[in-house]
């Protein structure tokens, strides 16, 4: 049996975490996650529902020491949970409330040093904004394998280096960048998530140089229109939706940093990054080959068990490996004759001046007669000025009737849009 350290890279009483302005030290997280694991009941696996990033740390480290799974379900309602109860005997549903008790009451199990690299470690479900979540395993010697790639592969200083981040750590961004990344590689993570830019400001200033924040373009863009002056940062690491580049362009003005994007996906982990400003080619990990297929694209990665994954964009590969994103498969549309990718619209519309998010939804059952719709928060826009600034840039055939102005959009604690809640509210808008 071939083993994994549970944490590598930090060393005696060096600093692991940073919780509410207090530095947590490897020895005291050590007794944190005993404790957690000695009140861990026997079962099959986790249901990780907490929202404070070190209780979540916990909850998994103790998790995967006492060899159950962690399940992280596309989103929090009771009949999610329900479900996956249902599915997986013995499971226990594990909350923020659940892990301070456990801190208080439980007698400490100190958890193994050395974890089974094979073991199962996390199941993840997918966003749903593509279509039905689905599930995906993930073993330690993947998520390891993956984290370790990624310290190498980003600018991290050397030395200590403190992460802050937007980002849930129950997304597969979140989990491997806030989570796994810390206990792989010696990086200090904020246990907070800050989500206004005045309380990302605040908790960047809070931590000590160098620093690096990890965020969303959707928190990005509302941090580089608040105007605030930001603490120096090593660099800014956005994903899990294309970054544009003028929105990109503004962030390394406003931060004095360069902002670097990952791509990946839930069923890969991440296996490309690259620098929005110099161009739109991605440079896979080492030992991630991506190849065009008949329908979209394939990436064939070194450290998963299946080691083709089918990729949901289509792509153009450079004879150097490098590659650009052509559209997610599942995005084309044909519109009077006319392809489109609703990703590359999208963008266009998030462009405007004014437009503080949106995006473009083609109805369900549509036909090459079906017109776009679009949803799109601009409290400064008439739905005339956001028009007559799409014509500017797109074929008249996907300009969106009906187009409606909304106070927000529905996304998810990852900042996706799921489908179905889109869906939803074209219905509830088409009613009024």
């Amino acid at each position: 049996m071939s083993t994994l350290p549970l944490i590598a890279g930090a060393r005696e009483r060096d600093i692991i975490a940073w919780h509410e302005g207090l530095a947590l030290t490897l020895p005291q997280f050590q007794d944190d996650v005993a404790r957690v694991a000695g009140a861990l009941p026997d079962g099959t696996c986790l249901i990780n529902l907490c929202e404070n990033r070190y209780a979540f740390l916990l909850a998994f480290a103790a998790g995967l020491s006492r060899g159950l799974q962690t399940l992280l379900p596309p989103n929090r309602s009771k009949q999610t949970v329900a479900d996956l109860l249902a599915e997986h005997a013995g499971g226990q549903v594990i909350d923020d409330a659940w892990v301070n008790a456990a801190l208080a009451d439980a007698a400490p199990l100190p958890p193994p040093q050395l974890i089974d690299a094979d073991r199962l470690a996390v199941t993840l479900f997918t966003s749903g904004s593509t279509g039905r979540p689905s599930a995906h395993r993930k073993r330690w010697r993947a998520l390891f394998a993956g984290a370790e790639l990624t310290r190498r592969r980003l600018p991290f200083p050397d030395g200590p280096c403190n992460l802050l981040a937007t980002v849930p750590p129950q997304h597969m961004f979140g989990l491997e960048t806030t989570i796994v990344l810390p206990l792989v590689s010696g990086l200090r993570i904020d246990t907070g998530r800050p989500f206004f830019p005045a309380d990302v400001q605040a908790r960047l200033a809070a931590l000590p140089p160098p620093r690096v924040l990890v965020t969303t373009p959707l928190h990005l863009r509302a941090c580089v229109e608040a105007g605030l002056r930001w603490p120096a940062v090593e660099f800014v690491l956005s994903a899990t939706a294309p970054l544009p580049v003028e929105l990109a362009a503004k962030a390394e003005a406003a931060f004095a940093a360069p902002v670097l994007e990952i791509y990946g996906s839930t069923e890969t982990g991440a296996i490309a990054t690259r620098r929005t400003t110099n161009g739109p080619l991605w440079t896979p990990y080492p030992g991630v080959r991506i190849t065009p297929t008949e329908d979209g694209a394939c990436a064939e990665v070194a450290h998963l068990d299946d080691l083709r994954q089918p990729l949901n964009d289509l792509v153009e590969v450079e004879a150097d490996g490098r590659f650009r994103l052509l559209g997610r498969s599942a995005d084309l549309i044909n519109i009077a004759g006319k392809r489109a990718s609703l990703a590359d619209l999208n963008l266009k519309l998030q462009a405007i001046e004014g437009v503080l998010d949106g995006v473009f939804v083609m109805p369900d059952h549509a036909d090459e007669r079906t017109r776009l719709c679009a949803l799109v928060v601009a409290p400064s826009l008439s739905n005339q000025d956001i028009l007559e600034r799409l014509r500017r840039v797109l074929d008249p055939a996907f300009l969106p009737r009906p187009l409606y102005r909304v106070e927000a959009l529905p996304r998810n604690a990852a900042g996706k849009l799921p489908r179905q809640a889109l869906l939803d509210m074209l219905h509830t808008l088409g009613r009024d």
